[in-house]
């Protein structure tokens, strides 16, 4: 065997030994990739249903808030009646008072009500965001096996090649890749 055929044989048994590495730390760059672009958004998901529960207490606070303030309302109302010498017991004053009580009621529950829907659309965002990270690490993952399939196809085409220098030192026929 001629000194060309051995030379092209070990370039070629070179070039598939460096398309396997290559692959492979091509792969494992993606790999990484989409671990971080999944971590990202797992951090966003917990972020998110953070931001819900938050939503839920101010909720929670600011009825209370309301319900106090129904409270005073009420208090003022029948202290006034009172000083004027109606009688708060009966009759339109109680309807008064009433009144007051339900729309207090109202308002609190209002404001519960678009806590809880506030807090809907952020858990809602937190399993999109949760989602997306799955398909972060699904789609990098098939990212790079087939990177390593590629690579080790380049790398059998190149051994192909080096053993056919090795065996007859015949120029190689051009690749289609």
């Amino acid at each position: 065997m001629s000194s060309s055929a051995n030379i092209l044989a070990l370039a070629s048994a070179t070039q598939s030994v460096s398309s396997v590495a290559q692959g492979y730390t091509q792969s494992s760059a993606i790999k990484a990739k989409g671990e971080y672009e999944a971590s990202i958004y797992d951090s966003n998901a917990r972020l998110a249903e953070l931001q819900a529960g938050d939503t839920i207490r101010k909720g929670e606070k600011d009825a209370l808030k309301v319900r106090r303030q129904t409270r005073r309302m009420i208090g003022s109302q029948r202290a006034a009646m009172a000083a004027q010498g109606i009688d708060i017991g009966e009759g339109s004053a109680i309807d008064v008072i009433q009144d007051t009580a339900e729309l207090g009621a109202e308002d609190e529950m209002a404001i519960k009500n678009n806590a809880w829907r506030a807090a809907w659309g952020m858990r809602t965002e937190a399993n999109e965001y949760r989602s997306r990270g799955r398909f972060a690490r699904m789609g990098s993952r098939r990212e790079a096996n087939m990177t390593l399939l590629t690579g080790g196809m380049r790398a059998a085409a190149y051994g192909l090649e080096a053993y056919g220098h090795y065996q007859g030192g015949k120029e190689p026929k051009k690749r289609a890749y």
